[in-house]
């Protein structure tokens, strides 16, 4: 069990990528790091600055909580957590002098800026793909830059859309309003983002793609390529590979192929 004098040499103390919401207090330059499952479940925590106990174990504690759970956290929370240890009652006894208890107000900045608000509810950037932290305006500036934005170029530059893949319908349909109409590729009357909508869905649809994590990898031509995650004999693949091309094709167009390959 971690002890709070653990957190005395800079435990949870690290700069973290792709955060869902990162928050710094000048005074201190201390940064706090809060990162988001698509469930709303804080996954990762962690701080830059200068080693402070307080911080470190606010990481440790917060991890696992749902973001419910967090907008009710107080200093309650670490009594609780550390009740037994004589080094978290020294440091409190300490801290009583203080009103302003700052690793609190920081978990609250970052918890407000998560749900999309600055610090004091004051509006900013919604935000696009909670996995990576990918905000409205990193979309839109890839479009505006791109000659021929695609979710995939998208998500080679900013990550977008490789997580959990929730935004990925929100994101093809983006691109498709935003692109202007001499650079939209069309496949039979069809845009290529709408029918990779229609594709991501009914893929979604079917039996073994959630348990082998199959998702669109690209559509060239009438060739849709599906990549997997999954350790299988080559048997396998091939009866369910076929059995996907069925699936896919009559929901679909006959006319197009689907083929799978491993990850």
């Amino acid at each position: 069990m971690i002890r709070f004098k653990d957190f005395l040499s800079g435990t949870n103390q690290s700069e973290m990528e792709n955060s869902s919401a990162y928050v710094q207090l000048e005074a201190t330059s201390q940064a706090l790091y809060l990162k988001f499952d698509t469930k709303d479940v804080l996954t990762h925590a962690s701080y830059t600055g200068k080693t402070d106990p307080w911080l470190g174990s606010l990481c440790s504690i917060v991890v696992g909580r749902s973001l419910h759970e967090l907008l009710n956290f107080s200093l309650n929370n670490w009594s609780h957590n550390f009740q037994h240890d004589q080094t978290y009652w020294e440091f409190k006894g300490e801290l009583e002098e203080h009103i302003f208890f700052y690793p609190l107000e920081l978990l609250r900045a970052g918890l407000s800026i998560y749900q999309g608000r600055e610090y004091l509810y004051k509006e900013i950037d919604p935000l696009i793909c909670r996995c990576f932290g990918v905000r409205e305006s990193d979309v839109l500036k890839y479009i505006k830059k791109s000659e021929d934005p695609t979710p995939e170029g998208l998500g080679l530059e900013t990550k977008a859309g490789m997580g959990c893949r929730s935004c990925v319908v929100q994101l093809t349909k983006w691109m498709n309003v935003n692109k202007p109409k001499s650079q939209a590729h069309f496949y039979k009357e069809k845009s290529r983002a709408n029918w990779l909508i229609e594709i991501d869905y009914l893929l979604s649809c079917f039996p073994e793609s959630l348990d082998w994590k199959m998702e669109v990898k690209s559509f060239q031509g009438n060739q849709v390529i599906i990549k997997f995650d999954r350790t299988v004999s080559q048997l396998e693949e091939e009866v369910v590979s076929r059995r996907l091309q069925d699936f896919l094709a009559a929901g679909l167009d006959a006319d197009l192929s689907f083929f799978l390959i491993r990850n």
